[in-house]
């Protein structure tokens, strides 16, 4: 008889609004599997681990907070993903300075400032870049250089950011994802009308065949980190070459559902999580 595995699935209140549907698709995966799985909100976990802790043994962490998942792993429970791939890939800067040191992979150049640096006068000296806060995801909180200067200081908002060249290329970007060591499925966006090609903006997404260049860039990726369930995200340059753009640590999964229906992602991931638990 499979051992079965009990587990927490957290997210924050905004994000489980957003997520209901995968929030109970997570729980059928997880019963299926002889893997139940209780939703708890970021702010109740550690309350419920006070009087709960041995009848939990991973946690699939929903939310951006690497300093909580710190605190659970500190309990001596495994989670997917861990503290520090959270800390890195939450982190545009880190995630840029992490993989330049580590791997030999084309990137988007990428330069880190701290939120008192943000100025009409810095912007100026940048033309034709994008600023992105340093903890955005979604395709929230990127802009232009040359937009609105209010517009980009409200969005930013208390965040440190970074500048990076716009890529002159066609709009299109490609999210690979991952499950351990593994590539399980990937999504090329186009842009519609805008830089950004996030689908959540508009975007239009189509299944890609991953060719060889993008399988070694990503087998580069995954022999320095230690990941549960990714998307790591590349855009394609002016040149028709593919340049490696971010991580997302708490990836969507809505791209991967509309185009291969039949994907058993949550099953992957849980059976995954199981065979770690295991070894």
């Amino acid at each position: 008889m499979t051992k079965r595995w009990n587990g927490l699935l957290v997210y924050d209140k905004e994000g489980s609004k957003r997520n209901a549907s995968y929030i109970k698709m997570h729980e059928e995966a997880g019963e299926k599997l002889n893997m139940p799985i209780h939703f708890l909100y970021d702010t109740d976990v550690m309350e419920y681990l006070e009087t709960n802790r041995e009848s939990v043994d991973f946690c699939m962490v929903r939310t951006i907070c690497p300093a909580l998942t710190k605190q659970i792993e500190a309990r001596g429970i495994p989670c997917f993903n861990s503290s520090f791939v959270s800390e890195i890939c939450n982190h545009k800067g880190k995630t840029y300075d992490y993989i330049l040191k580590n791997c030999e992979i084309p990137l988007v150049k990428t330069k880190t400032f701290q939120n008192v640096e943000l100025s009409e006068k810095l912007l100026k000296e940048y033309p034709d870049y994008v600023i992105k806060a340093v903890d955005g995801h979604g395709g929230k909180q990127v802009f232009l250089t040359n937009e609105s200067f209010d517009s980009i200081q409200k969005g930013i908002a208390g965040s440190d950011f970074i500048l990076q060249p716009f890529v002159k290329g066609s709009g299109v970007d490609l999210r690979v994802y991952v499950i351990g060591k593994e590539i399980v499925g990937a999504v090329k966006r186009q842009a519609n009308n805008s830089f950004r090609a996030n689908f959540s903006l508009g975007g239009s997404v189509t299944s890609y065949q991953c060719d060889k260049e993008i399988i070694d860039y990503v087998n580069q990726v995954v022999q320095v980190f230690d990941f549960g369930m990714v998307g790591i995200d590349f855009i394609l340059d002016e040149n028709n070459h593919w340049l490696l753009n971010e991580i997302e640590d708490v990836v969507g999964a809505r791209m991967l559902y509309q185009c291969q229906p039949d994907v058993h992602l949550l099953e992957q991931y849980f059976t995954f999580v199981s065979d770690k638990l295991l070894h």
